[in-house]
């Protein structure tokens, strides 16, 4: 985002937790951006200015700046709305008195709900004119963000702090109907009908693909998340998967998908995850399993919605049964989740953790692609 407000001629105010990066910002007035293009295979660097930085502390100045902003983003993670909005109500309170103009946030949160629920707790700290006011001029809107942040191995001792490095992708499909104050005329923003349909088909093949290549890549010993693709088993299940998630969202919004549009971003999805520039590790792809095992997130939700479209999730099993075994040391909520299977087993750690039924077709099918894994495992890794 930073980048796109900035080749957009806006004046970016950045929002943060950290009191060492705010300072850190301001003093330096720049910070470096690396783009790592998968098809070029060359890298640009950039320099992204004209900024400045507050602390979360800084509640007036946050609420004067949105009171006279253009747009607003975010991305913090869901677990941490909650703790934004109270910094957006005091700025929507600040911009209603000053009677300015509709005002859209776009939630670049990896969430199909993020801005619904977003929405939801700062309407909840608003009353009187500011509620009535926000309800008719802000908008809150999701959007579909697939650029790939560049993993540890792509950085040494000598880069700069601040440095930023990521992949090319710059397309940001939007919530079109959300929007209160219309085209925000950045580059790479372009409005959807039905979004929906958008960001399930981010959310099942993007990251469905990501969950693929790093659970399976994990048990196959393998570092980073390029090196899979030479991978035959690790492969076939990534397109198995994408095959069954392929079939299931055509089925789902046929007026909204078109198949030779969504084979192009099968295809660009590929090629930017096999990207060697990046070296993107297969831990930090990996990380927090039991998020990524929720009921609503990739790995359950594509399953639920292969379900729903009567196609058989086979290789999706495969990979919630490989997540169920992801164990690395470092990854507290992985650790976790093996001492779940400890305690409770398989079944009641599924039912737990993804809230299926373990006894029915996906569940029976996940318990025994776990057992199948178990009793391979050393052979995988061989």
């Amino acid at each position: 985002m930073g980048q796109l407000l900035h080749e957009a001629d806006f004046e970016t105010v950045f929002v943060d937790a950290n009191p060492s990066l705010v300072r850190s910002l301001n003093t330096q007035g720049s910070y470096p951006l690396r783009i790592l293009d998968a098809y070029s295979q060359k890298a640009t660097d950039l320099a992204i200015d004209r900024f400045r930085a507050l602390a979360t502390s800084q509640e007036d100045e946050i609420a004067e700046a949105i009171a006279g902003a253009h747009v607003i983003a975010t991305a913090v993670g869901v677990s941490n709305l909650d703790a934004v909005s109270s910094l957006l109500a005091g700025g929507i309170r600040a911009r209603c008195a000053r009677h300015a103009g509709p005002l859209d946030v776009y939630l670049c949160e990896n969430m199909p709900g993020a801005a619904g629920l977003l929405a939801q707790r700062v309407m909840d700290l608003l009353d009187g004119p500011a509620r009535i006011w926000a309800d008719g001029n802000i908008g809150f809107v999701g959007t579909s963000v697939a650029r790939i942040v560049g993993g540890a191995g792509v950085y040494s001792a000598q880069d700069d702090p601040l440095l930023v490095i990521a992949d090319a992708h710059r397309d940001i499909p939007y919530d079109g109907p959300a929007s209160r104050a219309g085209d925000p005329h950045i580059e790479g923003f372009h409005p959807v009908s039905n979004f929906k349909a958008e960001i399930e088909r981010k959310i099942f093949t993007h990251n469905v693909g990501h969950a693929a290549l790093a659970y399976l890549g994990y048990l196959r010993g393998h570092t980073y998340i390029h090196e899979t693709f030479d991978d035959d088993f690790v492969r076939s299940v990534f397109d198995g998967a994408l095959d069954e998630t392929t079939e299931a969202l055509l089925k789902r919004y046929p007026a909204d998908l078109d198949r030779r549009e969504h084979t192009e971003i099968r295809q660009d999805v590929r090629i930017r995850f096999g990207n060697p520039l990046l070296k993107d590790s297969i831990t930090r792809v990996a990380k927090d399993p039991i998020r990524k095992l929720g009921r609503d997130d990739r790995i359950i939700g594509a399953a639920e919605l292969c379900r729903s479209q009567d196609i058989d999730p086979d290789h999706l099993a495969t990979i919630c049964a490989a997540a169920l075994h992801y164990d690395y040391p470092e990854d507290t909520h992985a650790l976790h989740l093996q001492a779940m299977l400890q305690e409770m087993g398989v079944a009641d750690t599924l039912r737990e953790v993804s809230g299926i039924d373990p006894s029915g077709h996906f569940g029976q099918k996940a318990i025994e692609k776990h057992r199948w894994l178990e009793t391979v495992k050393a052979r995988l890794r061989e």
